[in-house]
């Protein structure tokens, strides 16, 4: 069986409209193709699976068919090469094993106490002007969080431009243009590439292995027999630096706009906080409301909206003959706003999430399989690190204006928004 195909213009195919709103255009073609069709995106066919038996079938790969490592290149290959997703089978094993340590869980406590400075700034400049724009000051919080654990020594005036480079490589990731021509966003990101990669290994070299940092704690693997080597660590670190930096930006940003506009449900989350430690793992995973606030942004908005993978064997899915070469979608945006699957999709609800013994089917908010999300626990404990301690040191946190976010490649406004605390 061939699954169908929707037409789309020569040489953009849908990648403006994709660009532009993700999620309405896959849905209008959904109605009239179905939950399998091929689009054109960044001048490739990619067929697209937005069943929840499929979409656990491309992540869990039972027989090594689809390359997420392949699958990735063609959008944020260029820039982001040999990061942890875009690696395949045993290679993304015994990388995988590596960077493991760098996420146990005494590690991730003592990441949250170095970064708690980096926060308890940004909850005193917030009481100081009494107002902030959300997507930019959260941004530029994950933005000096990340500074802490990603980078070694950072004068505080390079911050800019080191956040630049970081700017400057994710783009590349959309545009249409895929060659590096003078001026383009490829040529701009690549050249980035290039600084960071330096940076990131000249730092390798030098750093003090004292710190407990996630930096200092791959570097360290270098010093073992079978551990990585400083070119690989900079690779790595540019990799879990967009991971960690523009997903933990997308989810805040909702969340707090979502509490902004519900005051009883704030008052909620300001009533668990209460009783919690907000740097002490097991409290923070006692965090019921904060935790569904959290999966309920994922829910919403997951941090990786559609994940493609290049065949590398001739195989069948959902009854579909896929030849080898052939790129294939899932598409957790889609099915997380699926009423079929979920109640009400449309309505940002994070009282769906508060009994933690329902499952959801259709539920991807990490990827699964060997690519789930290495970081999605440490994800978790910032996200309410912050929340929790943005609700404590106010009264009230309010905003009258809407938020519309453009759910893809990586969710973030069309349009900034003003919050006001009290």
């Amino acid at each position: 069986m061939k699954a169908p195909v929707a037409g789309s213009p020569p040489i953009v195919g849908h990648s403006i409209q994709f660009n532009y709103d993700a999620l309405s255009l896959i849905q209008k073609l959904q109605e009239s193709k179905g939950d399998v069709f091929e689009l054109n995106i960044l001048n490739e066919d990619v067929l697209l699976f937005l069943t929840p038996s499929a979409t656990k079938q491309i992540f869990l790969d039972p027989d090594d068919n689809f390359s997420s490592k392949h699958g990735w290149e063609f959008s944020i290959g260029p820039t982001f090469e040999n990061g942890l997703m875009l690696r395949d089978f045993d290679d993304h094993k015994y990388h995988r094993s590596l960077l493991q340590n760098s996420f146990r869980r005494d590690a991730l406590e003592k990441y949250l106490h170095i970064i708690q400075p980096r926060i308890n700034s940004w909850i005193e400049e917030v009481k100081q002007k009494k107002e902030f724009y959300l997507y930019k000051s959260i941004k530029q919080l994950m933005f000096n969080v990340a500074v802490e654990l990603f980078f070694d020594e950072v004068d505080d005036s390079k911050l800019n431009y080191l956040n630049q480079l970081f700017i400057n490589s994710i783009k590349p990731a959309t545009t249409i243009v895929r060659n590096p021509y003078p001026l383009t966003r490829m040529k701009k990101g690549l050249k980035a590439r290039e600084e960071l990669l330096e940076y990131f290994q000249d730092k390798s070299s030098s750093i003090d292995l004292s710190k407990e940092t996630l930096f200092s704690d791959l570097v360290k693997t270098n010093k073992e027999e079978a551990g990585l080597t400083n070119f690989e660590i900079a690779e790595h670190m540019i990799f879990l630096l967009l991971a960690a930096h523009d997903t933990t930006t997308s989810t805040l940003t909702s969340s707090i706009h979502f509490l902004a506009r519900d005051i009883d449900y704030q008052n909620k989350v300001k009533l668990e906080s209460s009783n919690l430690s907000k740097i002490d793992i097991s409290d923070l995973k006692n965090g019921i409301i904060g935790e569904a606030l959290f999966n309920e942004a994922i829910r919403k908005y997951p941090p990786v909206p559609f994940s493609p993978r290049l065949v590398v064997n001739d195989t069948e899915l959902e009854g579909y003959e896929i030849p080898k070469d052939t790129y294939i979608a899932a598409g957790p945006l889609v099915l997380h706003n699926d009423k079929r699957y979920w109640d009400d999709p449309i309505n940002f609800n994070p009282a769906r999430f508060e009994d933690s013994n329902v499952t959801h089917e259709a539920y991807f908010p990490f990827a699964g399989g060997a690519h789930t999300c290495l970081g999605k626990f440490f994800a978790s404990y910032l996200f309410k690190n912050v929340i929790y301690k943005l609700v404590d040191n106010f009264e009230q946190i309010t905003t009258d204006e809407d938020l519309k976010i453009n759910p893809a490649p990586i969710p973030n406004p069309r349009k900034d928004v003003k919050i006001q605390v009290l």
